[in-house]
């Protein structure tokens, strides 16, 4: 995990940035992913962005993740993802509180699928 620009947080929606090790890893397309976070021995849900952040005029790739209910200081530290589903694909908002609209919306998808996922493994 790297240092990011820190403009998730001032939206309410802090990342972990990600450097990915290996350079010739694939990558999957641009856009919103379902992700499990794995960090040490736990395992969180997540919602991952891959993209240009077009919102913040990015000007590079960036791999970013927000942990739900996470609050802990992961810089250094290695994590792993799980993609599980494709939310949409990125888009530039007009401006900062859509941004935020839809990342709240993304992140109720996110809520109904890991209560969804828990409820099937539940009812095994």
């Amino acid at each position: 995990m790297i240092e990011g620009d820190k403009i998730g947080r001032t939206i309410g929606y802090p990342t972990a940035n990600i450097k990915l090790d290996e350079p010739h890893k694939l990558v999957p397309i641009d856009g919103a992913y379902i992700v499990r976070v794995l960090i040490d021995d736990a395992s969180y849900a997540g919602m991952l962005n891959i993209g240009m952040r077009p919102t913040v005029s990015g000007e590079r790739k960036n791999i970013e993740v927000n942990i739900l209910d996470f609050d802990q200081n992961i810089y250094g530290k290695t994590i792993n993802l799980q993609l599980l589903a494709f939310l949409r694909p990125e888009k530039k908002f007009e401006d900062l509180t859509a941004l935020k609209m839809q990342l709240s919306k993304d992140r109720n998808q996110v809520v109904d699928f890991f209560s969804t996922l828990n409820k099937k493994s539940n009812d095994k």
